[in-house]
This record gives C-alpha cells, sequence and structure tokens, in this order.
C-alpha cells in the first residue's frame, strides 16, 4: 500500500525546517571578558585600530577594528552618543 503524494503537506513540512534553519544562534563575544580595558582604552582616546592591535598583541585576540566598534555601540557605558 502506497501513499499518495500530498504537496501541500510536504510543502508545509519543508517551510517548518527552513523556519528553523533560519533561527540565528546567539554566542557570547571574545571581547566581552576584556569589556573593561576595551571600555578604558577608548575613554582614554585609543582608535578602534589601536584597540584591535592591543588585542591582537597583548590578548592573543585576532579581530577587526570594525568587530571592536560593532562591540562598542552595543555597550551602555561606551559613550555611544559620540563618534567611535
Amino acid at each position: 500500500m502506497t501513499q499518495r503524494f500530498d504537496a501541500a503537506v510536504e510543502l508545509s513540512a519543508l517551510k517548518e525546517q527552513r523556519k528553523i534553519m533560519r533561527q540565528q544562534t546567539y554566542r557570547k563575544s571574545r571581547l566581552l571578558k576584556f569589556r573593561t580595558e576595551i571600555v578604558g582604552l577608548k575613554k582614554a582616546g585609543a582608535s578602534l585600530h589601536d584597540i584591535a592591535l592591543w588585542l591582537r598583541q597583548k590578548k592573543r585576540i585576532k579581530v577587526s577594528h570594525t568587530t571592536v566598534m560593532r562591540y562598542l555601540a552595543k555597550l551602555p557605558e561606551a559613550d555611544n552618543h559620540a563618534k567611535l
């Protein structure tokens, strides 16, 4: 006994699978451990490139200056109203 192909049922199953696949997974930033130092450097006048270089040399974390910019933009204690 074979089952008939039901396109509507198959389509709804596919849409449910795609919905699950589209859901983003969030994880903690690698920069979270150095949050205080990063904010301190920025408030002291360090550029984004300076902070990225400091992370690479002192903490062995290779990130772009734009990654630092996006991270600082999300922090409430960073002066987000000033241009980063």
